[in-house]
């Protein structure tokens, strides 16, 4: 059920609305006559979208909203604007609206805009806090990660093209920092190692396949850690790319990677 506060001093306009946007179609409206009035109801509910008039006595629907942002609620607005009224949709854009609306003599037209607006406003919101929940996830994921993740490019030399936060904790450089090539990583892994670890890498490359190798590298602060490295070739491009993990074998123990 999608819940909409709507908000408009034409008491008509308000009630015929709602009972469009509520018949059988999913659908909850809440109806407030002025942005004041509207405030209040805010104070104790939440709601999926806000549809505002703009010419309203008092508060018009730009300064309600800004009233709305400012108390820091994101809720999806949708402001409705007279016919011609470009300069209004351009405040009300600048401002924070997500979507506007111009009034049409033809009431079902209108009342059909604004509802397919209502739900595509609503089902894109619900991806975004979708997404950034996944992202709150990994990120905390990663933030116990006893390691890093990368990307890396083979041109001449190996070099990263991505490397995550856990890379200050794993070798005392950050992830921009080794992205830089400031130092190269191939100068961190110690060098009996490291060609070892470069023929891993390439042999993934020439099989299409996954790799693995354990090896040791040397820290900032000059700690000596053993590291294993997973990857797989990156499909899909003409270049030579790699994704993986590097684990701190010092944290995880051997008896965890083969």
């Amino acid at each position: 059920m999608i819940s909409i506060l709507l908000v408009d001093d034409e008491v008509q306009f308000l009630e015929v609305t709602r009972m469009f946007l509520e018949k059988g179609r999913g659908i909850r409206v809440t109806t407030a006559t002025s942005g004041d009035q509207a405030l209040e109801v805010l104070a104790h509910h939440k709601f999926d979208a806000i549809i505002s008039d703009y010419a309203m006595p008092g508060m018009n629907g730009i300064e309600f909203m800004k009233q709305v942002k400012a108390l820091g609620d994101d809720t999806p607005f949708i402001i409705f604007t007279g016919k011609g009224r470009e300069d209004v949709v351009i405040d009300a854009l600048n401002f924070g609206a997500d979507l506007y609306l111009e009034k049409s003599p033809d009431p079902r037209t209108q009342f059909s805009e604004m509802m397919q607006k209502v739900r595509n406003i609503v089902t894109i919101r619900a991806d975004v806090q979708v997404a950034r929940e996944k992202m709150r996830i990994f990120s905390s994921v990663m933030e116990r990660f006893p390691g890093m993740i990368f990307r890396m490019k083979l041109n001449g030399r190996w070099a990263f093209l991505f490397a995550s936060a856990g890379a200050d904790r794993l070798t005392g450089y950050s992830g921009d920092t080794l992205v830089k090539g400031d130092p190269a990583f191939e100068m961190i892994v110690i060098p009996d190692d490291r060609e070892r670890v470069d023929q891993s890498r390439r042999s993934a490359l020439d099989s299409g396949g996954e790799y693995q190798v354990k090896y040791r590298i040397r820290t900032s602060l000059g700690e000596e850690k053993r590291v294993v490295e997973g990857g797989f070739v990156v499909p899909g491009t003409d270049e030579e790319i790699l994704e993986g993990y590097i684990l701190d074998l010092d944290i995880v123990g051997n008896g965890s990677v083969r």
